[in-house]
């Protein structure tokens, strides 16, 4: 392999790992992936299951 690859697919790697890690930081403070609300989402049940649904 040449330098120039290498390189690239280094900064490659490191983009894919900071948004992996963007992602589990702001799952672990509860904000949603998806940057809409959730009062008109189908799926805010799934994404925040821990939180108890006041229309049941």
């Amino acid at each position: 392999m040449d330098w120039p690859t290498i390189i690239v697919s280094a900064v490659i790697v490191a983009i894919v790992a900071a948004i992996i890690i963007c992602s589990i930081r702001g799952k672990k403070k509860g904000k949603g992936s998806c940057g809409c609300s959730c009062s008109g989402c189908a799926m805010s049940g799934m994404c925040h299951g821990h939180h108890e649904r006041s229309n049941k």
